[in-house]
This record gives C-alpha cells, sequence and structure tokens, in this order.
C-alpha cells in the first residue's frame, strides 16, 4: 500500500488525514506524522500501519487523559474511570497514567493532601469521614493513614468538633434538653466524629 495523498485537517490543523492507494484510510496527530516521517509516496506494509494505528491510538488516549487533568488535579483512579468510560483499552489507560505520572501529573499522595487542605479549609469533617472521601478518590489505605496522621492529631479534632458541635447548638437551643444532646451526637457523627467524641462534645455543651 501506498500514501498518496496527505491533508492538514481543516477543523483541527494538528491532525492530518492520510489517504493511501487514492482512498482514505486514517488520521493522525501531529507527533504521530513527525515520528514516523510520513509522506506521499511512501510505502507502508500491514505491520508498518498496524504500528502507526496503534501509536496514534495511545498519543489520543494520553492527550484525552492530560486534557480532563488539565481541569483540575485528579486521582489515578479518577482518571482511570474516566478513560475507562470512554471504553479504551486498559493497555492505553495504564500508558496514559503512567505518561501522566512521569511527567509529575499525577501523585495520589500529593492529592490526598491538597483535598485535605481544600476540605478543612472550606467546611472540617472527622477523620472518618475524610477517609471515605478519599476511598471513594482510589486513594490506597496506607497513603490514606499517612496523610490523615497529617491533618488530624486528637486535639486538633477535639478542637474541630467542638466548634462543629457549637455552630449545631446554635441551631436547636430552643430544644429540650435530651433533644438537643442526642441533635449535636448525631450531627457529629454524620460529619465524621467517632461516637467517643461526639458524645463527649454533646455532653459538654449540653448540660443536665
Amino acid at each position: 500500500m501506498i500514501i498518496t495523498k496527505i491533508e492538514r485537517q481543516k477543523k483541527n490543523r494538528q491532525r492530518f488525514s492520510i489517504f493511501v492507494d487514492e482512498k482514505y484510510a486514517f488520521s493522525v496527530s501531529e507527533d504521530v506524522y513527525v515520528r514516523y516521517v510520513l509522506h506521499t509516496g511512501q510505502s507502508l506494509t500491514d505491520e508498518e500501519r498496524e504500528q502507526i494505528e496503534y501509536s496514534e491510538m495511545e498519543s489520543s488516549v494520553k492527550r484525552i487523559a492530560l486534557r480532563y487533568r488539565s481541569y483540575r488535579p485528579r486521582s489515578a483512579k479518577e482518571i482511570s474511570d474516566y478513560l475507562h468510560k470512554k471504553e479504551f483499552d486498559e493497555r492505553f489507560v495504564q500508558q496514559a497514567l503512567q505518561y501522566l505520572q512521569e511527567n509529575n501529573l499525577l501523585n495520589d499522595a500529593e492529592y490526598a493532601r491538597m483535598f485535605c487542605r481544600d476540605k478543612m479549609m472550606l467546611r472540617p469533617v472527622g477523620k472518618l469521614t475524610m477517609k471515605q472521601l478519599l476511598m471513594k478518590k482510589g486513594i490506597d489505605r496506607t497513603t490514606i493513614d499517612a496523610i490523615l496522621s497529617e491533618y488530624f492529631t486528637t486535639e486538633s479534632e477535639t478542637a474541630l468538633a467542638l466548634k462543629e458541635g457549637e455552630r449545631k447548638y446554635k441551631r436547636i437551643t430552643s430544644l429540650p434538653t435530651l433533644t438537643k444532646k442526642k441533635r449535636i451526637y448525631e450531627h457529629l457523627l454524620r460529619r465524621g466524629y467517632d461516637s467517643s467524641l461526639s458524645g463527649k462534645i454533646a455532653s459538654q455543651l449540653v448540660k443536665e
């Protein structure tokens, strides 16, 4: 098979349409075009064409992953799930993840650290909730434990729970004593504080 024409696409100037034996055959990105030094009159074997199309798919998946990552930091699981939803083959997904990691654009530990920092600045939660949120992002347990140890100590979590409990208390001051204590306790549980700390804060804020 012979490449008989190469055209730069009008809608995407970084892509080229490749014509083989006078018929449109496939398109490639500029980097693949340059990598294989494609030119008119070039003879291609079936194996060479297959390699070019493989490289184009690999390049395409990397670009899609890079664009998805460019909107905001992502975890490896988020990017993997996104690419799988587009039904890309697993080998291309893994190559894209490796590409991002090698270019310092994908680091689950740094992502988890940033996620914790931002969450605690906007609306703090307890350690249990933070752990659940990070697990949903696909962060491994070892990394989660390490990051949580940076953001939560017994003293800091107690202070956070007290502040959250006080915020809740101000909204329910007219309720009966036991009801107030129950509401604060349940609220703190929902915010990710363990039962022992939640009960302690509820009792501290609502005197019998």
